[in-house]
């Protein structure tokens, strides 16, 4: 009897996106940042080295930056690392399309390490200001995605035909730091670039680095701020993010050796030992903290072996071709037969793989799960005079994030009174406990605490303020 081939699927963000909504595409985690940071909310992360005013330039000023990569400025850089000049070429491939960013929140989220990155190339002290400056823009973009837990709720929007879709998979991947699949089915789940429910080694007293640190005082995870300090793994470069995963898998290797080593042959493990220690005594340290505590785990898996060795068929769902070429490196190396990759809208031209692939219909797909987010059309009407052109121009501005006229009222038209009621009041409430500012930028702040709420939810911060203004009658 023939074996039945095995299945596998793995996803990406445009899964977070269908059912969680605009909440999690690139331009609301961006905004997020931005607003969150005009809030204080990253005072208490940074401890006071980094302001919300900072923040907000860091993300403005780089747009520049980004532009000028498009204008080709960047071709002839000054740097032997061949990641950066393949990323630069990547950038300009991906954007080619566009003339220029108009906006920064237009940028993907990943590029901004390699925009920081190359802002930071001139400095001296680069590479002491690029490893604080890439875990600091890490804490922000998993901040802003996690989205205040909300995240972590999407599946309870997944009816019982997705659950009975995923369950079929012999094998579950994703790209994605929630745990929304495996609440969901409540099977495995093999996260490839980090999970937010488990910390950082360095952070995590079940693996030896983290129970050195805490042993040592040297734990700095804020825990205010946890999704901050999960092992994530994020970089402009996928090739160091798989980089990462090896080290650790070869950092696995080394140390389950040397406990080996120890308990069969000492002095020869104490030669090992010395060796290491003369050129790292912290190195040593860690030694001597899994020869004393076998039970800590040594290193992160980020189970990229698993992907490596799978065979049959593999569904690619909610990903974009154009991002992470490392995964499809991996999928190379496997015994993958076929590839079905699901796309919305016009496929790409070709994927880079020599395997055989075909392309699908997300759309089709979600419909036949029923997991098509409804749409609405509230039907309201809003006149056309001068003077209703000046009110929307007015809630652009106090807003901080203007769109056109046509897509406000569009937007406004899509929420029904049931969702924007509850904001609304939501909204309402939180004036009634802030504080009367003191001065215009108090004042600011308070609009841009209001803009959060809408941001929170995928909801464009005019739009909000215009619902605000139809619902402060019933609300007052």
């Amino acid at each position: 009897m023939e074996q039945m081939k095995k299945k596998s699927v793995l996803l990406g963000n445009g899964i977070n996106i269908q059912f969680g909504g605009k909440a999690y595409s690139n331009r609301f985690i961006l905004s997020r940042i931005v607003f969150n940071a005009q809030c204080d909310k990253y005072d208490n992360l940074f401890e006071g080295t980094l302001s919300g005013k900072e923040i907000k330039q860091l993300f403005y000023g780089l747009l520049p930056t980004a532009n000028a990569v498009l204008d080709g400025k960047y071709d002839e850089i000054g740097t032997d690392e061949c990641e950066v000049k393949e990323a630069i070429a990547e950038f300009k491939k991906q954007n080619a399309y566009r003339s220029k960013f108009e906006h920064y929140y237009d940028i993907p989220l990943e590029d901004w390490f390699l925009l920081l990155r190359l802002n930071l190339l001139k400095d001296s002290d680069f590479t002491d200001r690029w490893v604080a400056a890439k875990r600091g823009l890490e804490w922000m973009i998993l901040d802003a995605i996690y989205n205040e837990g909300r995240l972590q709720e999407v599946y309870q929007k997944m009816k019982k035909p997705v659950k009975r879709f995923f369950k079929a998979f012999d094998s579950i991947f994703t790209l994605n730091y929630d745990d929304n699949i495996e609440r969901l089915t409540n099977r495995t789940v093999y996260h490839l670039h980090g999970d937010y429910a488990v910390l950082a080694d360095s952070e995590n007293t079940e693996f030896v680095s983290g129970f050195y640190h805490m042993q040592t005082g040297q734990i700095v995870a804020n825990p205010e701020y946890p999704q901050c300090y999960c092992n994530a793994l994020l970089n402009f470069s996928g090739q160091h993010k798989y980089e990462a995963a090896q080290k650790n898998l070869e950092c696995i290797k080394i140390l389950q050796r040397l406990k080996q080593l120890h308990d069969n042959d000492i002095e020869v493990f104490q030669l090992e030992r010395l060796s290491i220690e003369s050129r790292s005594s912290k190195a040593a340290k860690i030694i001597d903290t899994y020869i004393e505590h076998p039970e800590l785990k040594i290193a992160t898996d980020y189970h990229f072996s698993e992907l490596e060795q799978l065979s049959g068929e593999l569904y690619i769902i909610g990903l974009s071709p154009q991002n992470d070429s490392h995964i499809f490196e991996c999928i190379e190396k496997s015994s993958v037969d076929k590839v079905i990759f699901y796309c919305y809208g016009e496929p790409p031209k070709a994927l880079p793989l020599t395997k055989p692939y075909e392309f699908a219909d997300i759309k089709k797909l979600w419909k036949s799960l029923d997991a098509d987010m409804p749409k609405y059309n509230c039907g309201r009407k809003y006149p056309n005079s001068e003077r209703a052109k000046r009110f929307f121009k007015i809630l652009n501005e106090v807003s901080f994030d203007p769109i056109t006229e046509d897509e406000l009222i569009k937007e406004a038209n899509s929420i029904p009174d049931f969702i924007a009621v509850p904001l609304c009041q939501e909204a309402m409430n939180l004036k009634e406990i802030q504080i009367a500012p003191k001065n215009e930028e108090g004042f600011y702040k308070q609009f841009r605490a209001v803009s959060r709420i809408a941001l929170r939810e995928g909801i464009y911060p005019a739009v909000f303020y215009l619902l605000l203004a139809e619902n402060f009658p019933k609300l007052k």
